[in-house]
Order: C-alpha cells, then structure tokens, then sequence
C-alpha cells in the first residue's frame, strides 16, 4: 500500500512540474521590429528605430507602437526597400498622416 502511495505522488509531482516547466516566462522580454506601412496593393514598409536607436521596440515601446494612438516622427527622410521617399513628418494612426500604419514583426504573436 505505502508502494501505491509513493508512486501516486510521484507521479502527481512529475504531472505538475511538467505542466508549469511548459508555462510562458513571465520574465522574458518581448521584442519586434516595427515599421511604417501604406496599405497599397504592394504594402509599402519603412523601417523604424525605437526611442534609443535600436531596432527592436519592447514592452511598453511595443505596446505603445501597436496602439490607436501612435504616432511616430521621421526626422530625416526615409526610403522603402523600393527606394520610395518617405518625407520627415509625423506619421500613425494618432497622427494627420493616419492612413500610414505602424506594424510590428510577428504582430498579433503577443497578447497585449
């Protein structure tokens, strides 16, 4: 009977490790690279820097760029991968230039 106890518990404890080794880290940093979009039959795409220069927008940076409200400011004059200008100005959904969208890679792949 103490043979049936030990092993029901063992492998209740095996069950329940497992089951939270698969859990999403709640530690880990969530990052993508975002970009402005003019929805056309060709989607044009301009790439973005975050607020220190780098690529990658995380967190909050990333929870704001994907909101209704962003708006982004092109200082220096950007180019497509086609070489398509885009002039400085301001630029999302939360700005005069609405119709430009802001997308972040692997969007829709986090749950903000």
């Amino acid at each position: 009977m103490k043979k049936v106890n030990y092993l029901v518990m063992g492998v209740a404890f095996l069950a329940i490790s497992s089951m939270t080794s698969c859990s999403k880290d709640d530690d880990a940093e969530l990052c993508h690279e975002c970009h402005i979009a003019l929805p056309d039959k060709s989607e044009t795409q301009w790439e973005i820097l975050n607020a220190s220069g780098g690529e990658d927008f995380c967190e909050d940076e990333l929870r704001d760029a994907e909101s209704s409200s962003y708006v982004y400011t092109v200082t220096d004059t950007l180019y497509s991968s086609d070489g398509i200008p885009l002039l400085p100005g301001e630029y999302g959904p939360g700005s005069a230039n609405s119709q430009y969208e802001i997308h972040c890679e692997d969007h829709g792949d986090h749950d903000y």
